[in-house]
């Protein structure tokens, strides 16, 4: 197979190569959507059978190249029957997110699919025919899915209590335009990310897989992914969205639990308690296009190593658990 042939498969593994059970999780549901039969899968905590209890609602947006079942292997199924909390995992139109990077490749299907309101249609209905704790409602998404819970999250701050963005950061295109970071309340925001991510650059860039890095140097080429803030630059204007001081922040090194690994993180917070506002980094130092805990689905030359000092699913729960719109 040559490069150009297995890029495909390439781009499915990096995005959505999280899962470690063997059957996909939740019960697969679609409906339509300005013409266009969308789908999910979702999951109910044992919890609810016993009771009616207004629940916690995570929405987790797999990677580009992934779909619905593929990230509902990946552990969040299992967190939610234990804190139960209600989980869904919507499907992006032929594995991706309209996500505002405005990647050339997927101008066309962007042209005509909106996935923030496809995401905002799916989140009524859940609310209107499950018990969701309104003032809990949490966003997470890997990769293409962590750009698409910023775009989310812009345009609708006011429905969630906080958000997770995993392995991406803000697409440039809110920077330079023509987009406008300019969310409408506060929002609480947890950032996880390696600064050895070969496809997601810690310091910004063109995001390119180091397979076929001659393939991404023009933006004209199929194969180009857009471009994006420096992580740094991303949370900083949380920070700053969110009225904190960026001064102020609270930096802990992580134990060192697995030497072997390569890795060390480093957590920065921005906090205000009074508003239960809080802004956080998971720095993953020598980590690559990975969650702390999870899979290492590729070679770590491909995509990096995976840290073993911290479980990324757990941490995210954790983050979440406490913030309430």
């Amino acid at each position: 197979m040559t490069k150009l042939a297995a890029f495909p498969l390439f781009i499915f593994l990096l995005s959505s190569g999280f899962g470690q059970s063997i059957r996909p999780t939740g019960t697969e549901k679609s409906f339509d959507h300005n013409g266009t039969t969308r789908s999910y899968r979702i999951h109910l905590p044992r919890s609810l059978a016993d009771s009616e209890a207004k629940t916690p609602l995570v929405i987790c947006l797999h990677g580009g190249g992934s779909d619905a079942a593929t990230i509902s292997k990946s552990g969040w199924t299992t967190l939610a029957d234990k804190e139960s909390f209600i989980i869904v995992y919507p499907e992006g139109l032929n594995r991706h997110w309209n996500d505002g990077r405005q990647v050339k490749k997927h101008a066309a299907q962007n042209a005509v699919i909106d996935d923030v309101d496809f995401l905002m249609n799916l989140l009524n209905e859940i609310s209107e025919t499950h018990p969701v704790d309104t003032s809990r409602i949490y966003v997470l998404g890997l990769s293409n899915g962590g750009f698409m819970t910023q775009r989310l999250a812009i345009e609708h701050t006011e429905r969630f209590a906080a958000i997770s963005v995993q392995i991406a950061s803000l697409p440039s295109t809110y920077i330079d335009g023509p987009l406008e970071f300019s969310p409408k309340a506060p929002l609480s925001v947890l950032f996880m990310n390696g600064t050895e991510d070969t496809f997601m650059p810690y310091e910004g860039g063109k995001l390119t897989p180091n397979m076929t890095p001659r393939l991404i140097k023009s933006e004209t080429h199929d194969f180009g992914q857009g471009s994006a803030t420096p992580v740094t630059e991303a949370v900083a204007l949380w920070v700053e969205h969110n009225q904190l001081d960026i001064e102020a922040c609270q930096i802990t090194e992580l134990p060192d639990l697995d030497v072997a690994d390569g890795c060390r993180i480093i957590h920065h917070r921005w906090g205000d308690k009074e508003k239960n506002i809080a802004i956080e980094l998971y720095e993953v130092r020598g980590g690559g296009h990975t969650i702390p805990g999870g899979a290492q689905y590729l070679p770590a030359r491909i995509i990096g190593p995976v840290c073993r000092d911290l479980s990324g699913i757990e941490a995210t729960w954790e983050f979440f658990e406490s913030k309430r719109r």
